[in-house]
């Protein structure tokens, strides 16, 4: 295995990899598992060729996962690919190992067709609060998915979760969670404490401001600016660095997933 990257996505985009019916039921599964990889900086053209065919090597070969592909549109680290799957039971994960152990044709693809042209690879797990999120309505089709990610102060993450619980289920509750408005929290696995919130868009038109925003809607709520930005000040304590990012799907060296 390759040095690891060192940055961490969270719990973004994850979303495109399960069918709308799910929602209308019972939540799905908590897990997601991702694999973070930096290309060859002379050879990316042939790591893109070579990514495209093997997930259509994957899907011929039966894999009972349908992994998504993403990419970074901000800051200077863009040359990122995540290859993504959710969502599952941390039981799935030993089944998905077997499947793997008895289709060996699968890795050895991988590692003639794509390994070459990589210069590092990352792995993680996360865990989404569907208690917290708010998919409803008709599913996607999702292409941008911009994420809030805050990394939290050591001890403090039962603080920020208490907070984080009270916000969303004022939005959840009282009228701001709509089809048009949906969202996804999620912890990072391992590591240090950290914690997004997802939006998913169908379009960076999406990014605009549209109707009443969140801080207003929450200030109503509850009666004043003053206490909504005092329950916000709380959520930040706990805060020790945050970050913001976009993320883009790209169907083309994704899984077909079925509906």
């Amino acid at each position: 295995m390759k040095k690891a990257c060192t940055i961490l996505l969270a719990a973004a985009f994850l979303i495109t990899a399960l069918p709308s019916a799910l929602f209308a039921q019972d939540a799905p599964p908590p897990v997601s598992e991702m694999w973070m990889m930096v290309p060859k900086a002379d050879q990316r053209s042939e790591f893109y060729e070579g990514l495209k065919a093997h997930m259509e090597f994957r899907s011929e070969a039966g894999d009972p996962r349908a992994w998504n592909t993403y990419t970074p549109m901000l800051g200077d680290e863009i040359d990122r690919v995540v290859v993504r799957y959710c969502c599952f039971e941390w039981a799935d994960a030993d089944a998905y190992r077997a499947w793997s152990e008895e289709n060996p044709e699968v890795g050895k693809h991988w590692q003639e067709n794509v390994d070459p042209y990589v210069e590092s690879y990352g792995h993680y797990f996360d865990e989404v609060d569907w208690a917290n999120s708010n998919i409803r309505g008709e599913w996607g089709p999702w292409k941008y998915f911009a994420e809030t990610k805050f990394d939290l102060k050591p001890g403090d993450a039962s603080t920020f979760d208490a907070i984080r619980d009270k916000i969303s289920q004022i939005a959840l509750n009282q009228g701001y969670a709509t089809e048009d408005r949906p969202w996804i929290w999620a912890t990072g696995v391992g590591g240090s404490k950290s914690e997004s919130i997802v939006v998913p868009m169908k379009g960076l038109a999406n990014m605009a401001p549209s109707g009443e925003t969140f801080f207003n809607f929450l200030a109503r709520i509850l009666g004043s600016d003053e206490a909504a930005e005092e329950l916000f000040a709380k959520l930040t304590e706990s805060v020790e660095k945050q970050d913001f990012q976009i993320w883009e799907l790209h169907e083309d060296m994704s899984m077909k997933r079925a509906e």
